[in-house]
């Protein structure tokens, strides 16, 4: 596979984009974060609008795969608007449930394979071990990764039993991460 065709730069590179288009920014997120970007619904009206310009056919869209990423931005917005994870697990469910959303319409347009990536254990990245002197995890907030990944998974299993197919599934980013940690950890043991 070729390398994604930013969004942004479509116009310059038209001959690609068929092929392989990626609708990332960095630092949004399922819903508005104060980043200058577009959320996930916004991003999905522009692979829509695609669709509507006749970029895309629904043999393309058939054919194709999308990788959706909820990365965890908006659960750091959360936390620095809220300065904490009190009412964390309702807001978690409502992000799965627009993700929910978001992956049904990725659906409705005609995308046969979707790809959703599992957050990793963010309780991990260095942010979050800082009051740990960086020697462990948060694992309060590695346990909220956790009920998220257990949510999503949940609705993975839905979609899937709702439009009588395998078109949604996870891919796995906690275990890779996880086994990147463990393995590190074991290593500097020895």
């Amino acid at each position: 596979m070729k390398t994604p065709i930013p969004y942004g730069c479509r116009k310059q590179l038209v001959g690609r984009v068929k092929y392989v288009l990626s609708f990332a920014y960095g630092g949004i997120g399922v819903f508005d974060t104060p980043a200058p970007y577009p959320n996930m619904t916004t991003q999905i009206d522009f692979l829509k609008q695609l669709i509507n310009d006749s970029v895309y056919t629904k043999r393309d869209l058939g054919t194709s795969l999308a990788y959706v990423s909820a990365s965890g931005n908006d659960y750091a917005i959360y936390i620095a608007m809220n300065g904490s994870t009190v009412g964390f697990p309702t807001f978690i469910s409502s992000v799965v449930s627009q993700l929910t959303v978001n992956l049904r319409r990725i659906h409705g347009l005609g995308v046969k394979k979707i790809a959703v990536g599992s957050l990793p254990p963010l309780g991990c990245v260095p942010a979050n071990t800082a009051p740990f002197s960086f020697q462990q995890c948060n694992q309060a907030q590695n346990a909220l990764v956790n009920h998220h990944n257990q949510l999503l998974l949940q609705a993975v299993t839905n979609l899937n039993n709702q439009t009588n197919s395998n078109s949604f599934f996870i891919l796995d980013i906690h275990g890779a991460f996880s086994t990147v940690f463990n393995t590190s950890s074991s290593r500097s043991e020895i």
